[in-house]
C-alpha cells in the first residue's frame, strides 16, 4: 500500500513540475550588481578611477537600476537590451517608490553613471570574471561585480 501511495504522490509532483515553466532572464554574467570603477574619456585620454565613489549599475531581468549608495545622485530605472555584443539602455525613469516613478526627460541625472543620452548604446568590450567594460564614442566604463 505504501508503495502505491509513493507512486501516486510522485506522479502528482511530476505532473505539477511539468506544467510549470521556469523563466530565466537570459542575461548570463550581466545580471547582478556592478560598481563603476573607472571612467575613461576617450577624446582627452582622461581617466577617473572613481575611488571613493559608490555608483552602481544593477541588472535584473529586463531592468537596470543606476544607484549612488553615497546618496549624492538620484537613482534611475531603465530598460535595457543586451545582444550581439552591445548594451542598449533606454526609457529612463526617476526612481521614486513613495511618489511614483516618473519618466526622465533630462539625461543630466544619469551623467555621473556614464550615461549621457535617454537612449544610448554601448559596445560590450568585456564581460566575465567579475569585470565588465562598456564603451561608446565618448567614454569607456569599467566595472567590478559585487
Amino acid at each position: 500500500m505504501r508503495h502505491y501511495l509513493y507512486m501516486a504522490v510522485s506522479a502528482i509532483v511530476a505532473v505539477m513540475m511539468a506544467s510549470c515553466e521556469l523563466e530565466t532572464s537570459g542575461n548570463g554574467d550581466l545580471d547582478g550588481m556592478w560598481r563603476l570603477a573607472q571612467v575613461d574619456t576617450l577624446a582627452t585620454s582622461g581617466v577617473d578611477r572613481m575611488e571613493g565613489e559608490k555608483k552602481y549599475w544593477m541588472f535584473q531581468y529586463k531592468l537596470l537600476q543606476l544607484e549612488d549608495k553615497a546618496g549624492t545622485t538620484g537613482s534611475v530605472l531603465l530598460r535595457f537590451e543586451h545582444k550581439d555584443g552591445t548594451l542598449r539602455v533606454y526609457e529612463p525613469y526617476i526612481y521614486d517608490r513613495e511618489n511614483g516613478d516618473r519618466p526622465l526627460d533630462d539625461p543630466a541625472l544619469m551623467a555621473p553613471y556614464g550615461v549621457n543620452a535617454l537612449d544610448e548604446t554601448f559596445t560590450m568590450e568585456a564581460l566575465g570574471g567579475g569585470k565588465m567594460v562598456l564603451s561608446n564614442d565618448k567614454l569607456r566604463l569599467s566595472f567590478r561585480k559585487l
